[in-house]
């Protein structure tokens, strides 16, 4: 299109022609106007093609027949490839669907390829002993006995191998194409990955096209308008048929037609408007030399129109491991490893291909010890199977085959004193005896007891019968010999001052009282604790003994009796009087009194205690008295019974 537009003046030359006159100088400021000359007469426009838009032109330029201008873009019907064009008009535009771009691709050996729906897949050869099938879980799979399957990805295609290559885990091998999630341009890669396969859909593209000034586009549906201006004194709208229309100019106004670029087209507007000179609009489609995303266009521009092309498309892809791709024709297949001991070839049908491994033979070999046996057929139904049995020679040994191994057990037999030791292995005790007995077991020199005094009999000693009065036992239950347990006697002393400080002045107490001198009970007190004498399976039983030497002063007056308080294991407390005035001396006096008192019990059970406590005590009747002194001297024995 001209493009005149600048701060100087413009060095195109604008003249004008019949109908019309031209002024300004071609600046911004003062940009050319061609006007009509007035008369109302219309204005001559005619169009010019480019190669890739078809304009046509009707109408007269009257109101009553405006000037109508279409364009048709022309699509190339023979690409300078010599392929089929693989863009299509339609009634909402140009478009190229994933059915239209998967004619560009075949399979041939190792892969198949279904160009209705764009699926690729391995082929498997169909050849007689191929060991190679499609799993369960869609992978290539090769049963055991195969060559070592290993996984070697590439930038375009996630291969896995999953099994041990057994007939129960098969060699599982799968790919998948491998898509950017972060393409290197920054965008959003638009190819995706479902159930049938890969996919490009017209919605995934849409995305990527935006409408500039003079036009309105759908992402949604991929229709692109014509944006009409909502400035005051636009008189472009849209006629009948839906193109932009504008109405003839009249009274003698100046038709001005300019030119207005977008993004994919350029327009160019040549002619003065004059019938001599008409205007001659005429576009081509913009391709943009450096797409946004760093590659080439694949779109062409030639005589016949745009076009798109297989051949064009074919360079996008390239082959990773496993597989071998032509650009020139598009054709994908299977890449064999060319590695030395590489069983997996192409069949004769053209799929993959791995023949049978050779056949594995077993045989049983013997040894003097070991009777091997070898059962099967060595297929995956009847595997083989080799077992052994351990050979025990016939001769006496002591070994036997048991059913959960070999065995050595001694000898049932009386007398035999093989036996096994703590650590589980065959042990003959020495000749030797414990205490108490003699002799080493023979027959000739039998075990028996060792008394150390020597041999008696029972009747040289006792009169009584020894069945009835021996002690010596045996234990039916463990065989111990046992004589009852010994007997145990202990004995203990004590000798107490209680009369510190003095207790003095004692009026009548009502009764029996215990004496508190320095504000604690006058007692004496055996504590026997439990399993005293030692023994914890005889009865026992005890005596005590208290004897009491004590010194009062009595007034003149004074009647009363001196004693202790017995009580045994905090049971009833018990009175036992040993001295008493019961009739008044007439006179105050001082004088020493002494008297005993004597417990004993008897069946007490084993391992029990016992608690005596004798309280120091008084009963004063009339008068007073004082304990000047009282002394204790105690005993108590214990011994074992029955």
């Amino acid at each position: 299109m001209s493009k005149c537009c600048g701060v100087s003046p413009c060095n195109c030359r604008v003249t004008a022609g019949t109908g019309t006159t031209v002024t300004g100088n071609g600046s911004a400021a003062n940009p050319y106007v061609v006007s009509a000359a007035g008369g109302g007469g219309a204005t001559a426009i005619a169009v010019t093609d480019s190669e890739t838009i078809d304009f046509d032109l009707t109408g007269t330029g009257t109101a009553g027949d405006p000037y109508e201008i279409t364009g048709s873009v022309i699509l190339d019907p023979a690409p300078p490839g010599g392929g089929s064009n693989l863009l299509h008009e339609g009634p909402n535009g140009v478009y190229a669907e994933c059915a239209d771009v998967r004619t560009c691709f075949s399979a041939t050996d190792g892969a198949t390829y279904d160009a209705s729906t764009g699926e690729i897949g391995a082929k498997v050869s169909t050849d007689a002993g191929n060991q190679t099938s499609i799993g369960s879980d869609g992978g290539i799979y090769t049963p055991a006995g195969s060559p070592l399957v290993q996984a070697q990805d590439s930038t375009t295609v996630d291969v896995t191998v999953s099994g041990t290559g057994t007939a129960a885990d098969p060699y599982e091998v799968g790919a998948a194409v491998i898509l950017d999630p972060t393409p290197p341009q920054g965008g959003t890669n638009l190819i995706g990955s479902g159930p049938e396969g890969l996919y490009l859909e017209c919605a995934d593209v849409r995305g990527c096209i935006s409408a500039g000034e003079g036009a309105s586009y759908d992402p949604a549906t991929g229709v692109v308008e014509a944006r009409l201006s909502t400035d005051a004194g636009n008189s472009v709208s849209f006629g009948s048929d839906g193109g932009l229309y504008a109405p003839p100019a009249s009274g003698g106004g100046t038709t001005i037609v300019q030119a207005k670029d977008s993004p994919t087209v350029d327009v160019t507007v040549n002619g003065t408007g004059s019938a001599a000179d008409p205007y001659k609009v005429s576009a081509a489609v913009i391709l943009d030399p450096t797409p946004p995303q760093g590659g080439t266009n694949l779109i062409g521009s030639g005589p016949e129109g745009l076009y798109l092309e297989c051949a064009d498309v074919r360079g996008c892809f390239t082959a990773g491991d496993g597989i071998t791709y032509d650009q020139a024709t598009g054709e994908i297949a299977a890449k064999i490893s060319g590695d030395a001991g590489n069983q997996t070839k192409i069949g004769t049908d053209g799929g993959i291909f791995t023949p049978a491994p050779a056949a594995t033979v077993l045989q049983a070999a013997d040894t003097t010890t070991l009777n091997a046996t070898v059962t099967g057929t060595g297929t995956a139904s009847d595997p083989y199977v080799v077992s052994g049995d351990v050979i025990v020679a016939p001769e006496q040994n002591g070994v036997e085959a048991s059913p959960s191994g070999l065995l050595v057990a001694p000898s049932s037999d009386t007398g035999n004193r093989l036996a096994f030791g703590a650590d589980n292995r065959l042990y003959v005790p020495p000749d030797t005896v414990g205490c108490g007995l003699q002799g080493d077991g023979s027959a000739a020199n039998p075990l028996r007891a060792k008394p150390a005094a020597g041999s008696a009999a029972w009747a040289a000693t006792w009169s009584c019968a020894d069945s009835q009065y021996s002690t010596l036992k045996c234990d039916p239950n463990t065989g111990s010999l046992w004589t009852p347990p010994e007997h145990y006697t202990a004995a203990d002393h004590l000798y107490q001052e209680h009369m510190n400080p003095v207790v003095s002045n004692i009026g009548p107490t009502g009764g029996w009282a215990i004496l508190t001198p320095g504000g604690n009970p006058a007692v004496v007190a055996f504590d026997v604790p439990a399993n005293f004498l030692g023994n914890q399976c005889r009865q026992w039983s005890y005596t005590s003994h208290v004897h009491a030497s004590i010194d009062v002063s009595a007034s003149s007056t004074a009647t009363f009796e001196l004693g202790y308080i017995y009580q045994e294991d905090g049971g009833a407390l018990q009175t036992r009087p040993i001295e008493g005035v019961l009739t008044a001396f007439g006179s105050a006096r001082r004088e020493r009194y002494a008297g005993s008192v004597s417990e004993a019990g008897f069946g007490k059970p084993a391992s029990s205690t016992l608690a005596l406590h004798y309280f120091v005590a008084v009963r004063v009747i009339a008068g007073t008295i004082t304990i000047n002194s009282w002394t204790s001297d105690a005993t108590i024995h214990t011994t074992t019974q029955g």
